[in-house]
């Protein structure tokens, strides 16, 4: 294998030999007309130019992956090279036998000759490198979207390892690119005309397979559309890779990725503003709760990406905070940071973490977050997602903490569960302790819906139904959900707290709600995901109907009709203002439930209706 590219080296290295050879005497006779005997010049030029080329690593550039950002370096090159021959001409006979507009006319033809050289060879590579029966064998497709991502994948298609052959190109719904062409692929029309398009292919009898997006708009705006049509004409979605994955795309034999649950939502998602949010995290002490859950755990990757002092990691799993240390591990996140296994309902473990690391920042996503579970089990919801977030917001205003986070839910709004009346509660202490602190201690709010994929949710269970032939149980077809991303809502935790700590006093006591766009219909999703598994409602998976369970609500909403909702001039979230319990109204609650929790009594209606009863005097 080294001999070969050695000779191959060899090879090119005396192509450009006589290449440079050539040119000059190219450029010599456009200057005279005739054939000067220049012997010396020419082997000057011939030595110089491999040299040069060498030296600036243009022989590490393959012939048959030349690209216009190749074509730049070669001409520096040849400049280079250009000046080197006629300044050692110069010291050995003064240019007495070249002319001086040799060197502009030697530049030129030089530049002409060792470029087209490699653009020619690619060319004839790439056209006969592959039979035609691997042509014919190309997976033929429709893209939808016009620009660069376009033009980098129709790029990445032409390649023999490539396994889709693009027939043409749909816009979203702008006519000024139709009749347009991208490397010779014609624009065929925009999405109004999609189905017109597909049908007419379809009489022609070409056997169209597969749907590629590459335009993020079309995603956002058009996705459920392309869907439906998709489904009547029994073609598969995909999504073009971005165009830096591409290459590495082609290297595993794929550069369409399937259309994500993330896709589905039909809106472009908020995203960080790094630098901004840097402002805060960077040099604290950081404790995120709950840090082995969904949230919890991409808070860790983030929070790290800031630069903190240290991170200090709570989970009451033993073997979810050690897979938590593994997942950091691979991804070399482990710079001071600290696993804790430790329960945040236990109070003396808590105070000392306090009293030996003073943190800056609380994230407190520690919960039992399970409608269900919840129900059966109220003295446990109660002691976790109220009193010891009553407990950990208490250490933060003793140990003077900047910052704690408490992560809500949109159940907290008029809830009917015990899961939503516990957050709501943990909501009403944050909102006082933010409001009537004695010192600089802020106390924050977050709330939003569902999180795609996150443990426990439909998503996941989805997944595992379908995998295993049906049916899917969705409660009700007429049920909805606010839904976001993991990174969508950590990134959206993180910039509303940046917000809200540095807003002043005027908005303290206010939640930060984000902003989810409109609710998903759940039945929706979980057809949905059927088309994305490449299968049917129905007719290959059943959906079944099972019925609201205890607490549950039809509809979800992000704020209630008693709050009071102020724009906050920020991407992303809202806020909201409601009733602020006193610091004595909040003591007095929670000292009603702990003595209900201290109760031998099991009867979880009882049990429910005094909490109720507690939390809404």
């Amino acid at each position: 294998m080294k001999n070969l590219i050695k000779l191959k080296l060899t090879v090119v290295i005396m192509l450009d030999f006589f290449s440079s050879i050539l040119s000059i005497n190219i450029a010599n006779y456009l200057r005279i007309d005739y054939l000067e005997k220049i012997y010396l010049e020419t082997i000057i030029a011939g030595i110089i130019l491999p040299v040069i080329f060498y030296s600036f690593n243009i022989y590490k550039r393959p012939w048959r992956y030349i690209s216009i950002t190749d074509i730049w370096p070669i001409i520096k090159s040849c400049l280079l090279a250009n000046l080197f021959i006629f300044i050692i001409i110069f010291i050995f006979n003064r240019l007495e036998n070249i002319p001086r507009l040799v060197i502009v006319y030697n530049f030129i033809t030089l530049l002409i000759i060792t470029s087209s050289s490699r653009v020619i060879y690619r060319i004839i590579i790439e056209k006969f490198s592959y039979s035609n029966k691997e042509k014919t064998e190309k997976i033929p497709i429709l893209l939808l979207g016009f620009g660069d991502n376009a033009d980098s994948f129709i790029r990445a298609a032409e390649k023999k390892n490539s396994v889709y052959k693009v027939l043409g190109i749909i816009t979203d719904n702008d006519s000024e690119h139709k009749e347009l062409f991208i490397r010779g692929v014609k624009v065929l029309g925009n999405l109004n005309s999609l189905e017109l398009i597909i049908n007419k292919l379809i009489s022609n009898k070409v056997s169209l397979q597969r749907l590629v997006i590459t335009s993020s708009s079309i995603i956002e705006n058009y996705i459920s559309d392309i869907m439906k049509i998709a489904e009547k004409k029994r073609l598969k979605v995909g999504r073009a890779s971005d165009p830096d994955e591409i290459i590495e795309g082609l290297k595993q034999g794929t550069i369409v990725r399937e259309i994500s649950l993330e896709d589905l939502l039909g809106r472009r998602q908020n995203r960080l503003e790094t630098m901004k949010i840097k402002k805060f995290i960077e040099n604290k002490v950081i404790v995120i709760t709950g840090a082995a859950g969904s949230i919890g755990s991409e808070l860790a990757k983030r929070v790290h990406f800031l630069k903190p002092k240290s991170i200090l990691l709570l989970d009451s799993s033993e073997n979810a905070i050690y897979n938590l240390k593994l997942k950091l591990q691979r991804q070399n996140k482990l710079i001071n940071t600290k696993f804790l296994c430790t329960n945040i309902r236990n109070k003396d473990e808590i105070e000392k973490l306090f009293k030996r690391f003073y943190p800056d920042i609380i994230f407190h996503a520690a919960a039992l977050k399970h409608v269900a579970i919840c129900e059966d089990n109220i003295s446990e919801a109660v002691r976790t997602n109220v009193l010891a977030t009553h407990f950990l917001s208490n250490m933060a205003e003793k140990y003077k903490s900047s910052c704690f986070v408490l992560i809500s839910t949109d159940k907290a709004v008029d809830p009917t569960s015990v899961m939503g009346l516990t957050k709501k509660s943990a909501e009403m202490i944050i909102q006082s302790k933010d409001k009537f602190t004695k010192n600089k201690s802020r106390f924050i709010s977050v709330r939003f819906g569902n999180v795609l994929g996150s443990t426990g949710s439909v998503v996941p269970l989805f997944r595992k139904q379908i995998s295993e032939g049906g049916p899917i149980t969705v409660t009700d077809k007429k049920v909805t959900r606010f839904f976001m991303t993991i990174e969508e809502a950590v990134d959206l935790v993180l910039t509303a707290t940046f917000e809200q700590l540095y807003s002043g006093s005027k908005n303290k006591g206010c939640i930060s709600v984000l902003n989810m766009g409109t609710s998903v219909k759940i039945d929706t999703l979980a057809r949905q995901m059927i088309k994305l598994a490449g299968m049917s409602a129905e007719k290959d998976i059943k959906i079944k109907y099972t019925g609201l369970k205890r607490g549950e609500k039809l509809h979800e909403s992000l704020f209630s009709n008693k709050e009071k909702k102020l724009d906050s001039n920020k991407k992303g979230f809202f806020l909201v203002e409601s009733q602020i319990l006193s610091g004595l109204e909040i003591k007095n609650k929670i000292d009603s439930l702990e003595k209900l929790c201290k109760r031998n009594n099991y009867d979880n209606n009882v049990i429910k209706k005094s909490l109720f009863r507690i939390m809404s005097k």
